[in-house]
């Protein structure tokens, strides 16, 4: 019989990314809430890249999130001792599939069936943490006041999502006109912060930031 945790890892795995629309990456502004949350490890989201990551942390071998075409490449390291704490990197459509636009950390035990073969690393620890200070073994109460009110709860996910726009500047207008072959009618970029945590005996034991910038 399959633990809900190992239940929860096979979902993970088979989860399909589905893009549509006219994307293009650029630097964005976060919200508030998401600004101290896109940095972990001395890496941030929409600046670093996969190649900053294996220059950090060593080589690892790229794998794609799904079997989508357009899914996420994914990196991914293990601590060196007992904890087994996993961190994945990931850099999908909105990063050009080279900048990251998100990360996971995962407790040891989960997510066992899709991170497998990652190489160790002395950076990663279970005391791994977002500049904010979002880390695993927080409480629910503990969340709610780091990042506020939740917007899903769907039993032991617990989901955050914040939205926004960013003005061009000039010469991401500029870079627009030459990609689109004609001046952008709406100079701005969508943005789409999200933090899915994932708990369990009511202590976080997984957490994925995404920041999804697309026009």
């Amino acid at each position: 019989m399959k633990t809900p945790m190992l239940v929860e890892s096979i979902r993970a795995c088979l989860i399909l990314l589905t893009v549509s629309g006219g994307l293009a990456f650029a630097q964005s502004q976060p919200t508030p809430k998401m600004a101290g949350n896109l940095n972990v490890l001395g890496l941030t989201l929409g600046r670093s890249t996969l190649a900053d990551v294996q220059a950090k942390f060593g080589k690892s071998v790229t794998r794609k999130r799904s079997r989508e075409e357009e899914a996420a490449e994914e990196l991914c390291y293990v601590s060196a001792g007992h904890d087994q704490t996993k961190v994945v990197f990931e850099a999908g459509f909105s990063g050009g599939w080279k900048e990251l636009d998100g990360f996971k950390v995962l407790a040891g035990g989960v997510g066992l069936l899709c991170y497998r073969q990652c190489p160790t690393a002395s950076q990663v620890t279970r005391e791994v943490q977002t500049e904010a200070g979002l880390k695993l073994g927080m409480t629910r109460e503990q969340l709610v006041a780091l990042l506020g009110t939740p917007t899903q709860v769907r039993g032991n996910q617990v989901s955050f999502e914040w939205r926004s726009r960013q003005a061009m500047t000039k010469e991401q207008k500029e870079a627009e006109s030459k990609t689109f072959k004609s001046p952008p009618t709406d100079a701005y970029y969508d943005v789409q912060d999200t933090i899915e945590v994932t708990l369990a005996d009511s202590k976080v034991v997984e957490f994925e930031v995404h920041h999804i910038v697309t026009y």
